[in-house]
């Protein structure tokens, strides 16, 4: 059995039930109010801002409701775009989605004051060398001084007891999934499908930051930043928020 390719990963989140209950999310939840609290603490709503990972457009189209005219989506899946120009139509939010590798980004350098990539999406990039790609090209395209949001999720934070331990007798003894390249990998079953992520440490993400160039201003827990109610807490378990600027 291969390795998982990004081809691979992409397609995993092409399947119809992933981008259903992207696009669910989209309009039962919204913007977390952890999300909300830290856009509106670090961008300007006059911000030229770009998306990554954007899924069925939760999170654009959140920033738009909040007053954010100058932001653009975009998401490696093109059924995860078509769900989020589905759903911008409909609620006629002049929000443009397009398909985009955060890898080998086709905008301009210093094109946008911001970026976000949200719900952990970096870490759905299978191998740290492309992460850290993905953080260099981030960096390319937001001007000196701007700033990108990320979160992630914390290898010693939440998690079922013993799980890691186990996950290092594996990786020790060969026997890990065939499938995952690097320790911290994870394929996670689901009932919308088989999803990968990979579950960084803190210092993993500090080296990561530090390697493509950008400043640490700030890392925090969600459970840090607010209280969110039960929906979002079912949608996604707790995970850390990055806050890095680019110093040029």
């Amino acid at each position: 059995m291969s390795k998982l390719t990004p081809a691979a990963v992409k397609s995993l989140f092409s399947e119809d039930a992933c981008v259903a209950h992207y696009a669910k999310a989209a309009v039962e939840i919204g913007l977390w109010r952890a999300e909300e609290a830290v856009f509106s603490r670090v961008f300007r709503p006059a911000d030229t801002l770009l998306e990554l990972g954007c899924g069925a457009g939760r999170i654009s189209l959140g920033l738009w409701e909040l007053g954010y005219r100058k932001i653009i989506g975009t998401d490696l899946v093109r059924p995860m775009v078509a769900a989020a120009r589905q759903l911008a139509r409909k609620l006629e939010y002049a929000v443009p989605f397009r398909a985009a590798d955060a890898t080998a980004l086709a905008f301009e350098d210093g094109m946008f004051d911001g970026a976000i990539f949200g719900f952990n999406g970096l870490m759905q990039i299978p191998s740290r060398a492309l992460r850290q790609q993905a953080l260099a090209e981030m960096r390319r395209v937001v001007r000196p001084g701007g700033r990108l949001i990320f979160t992630t999720h914390d290898r010693s934070h939440g998690g079922r007891p013993g799980f890691w331990a186990e996950q290092q007798r594996l990786w020790a003894e060969d026997e890990q999934d065939p499938r995952l390249g690097e320790f911290g990998d994870i394929i996670a079953p689901s009932d919308h499908g088989d999803l990968f992520i990979h579950i960084p440490t803190r210092q993993e993400v500090r080296e990561d930051v530090a390697a493509a160039g950008w400043t640490l201003e700030e890392d925090k827990m969600r459970s840090e930043i607010a209280d969110e109610p039960p929906e979002v807490l079912e949608f996604s378990v707790d995970c850390r928020f990055w806050i890095v600027k680019n110093s040029g």
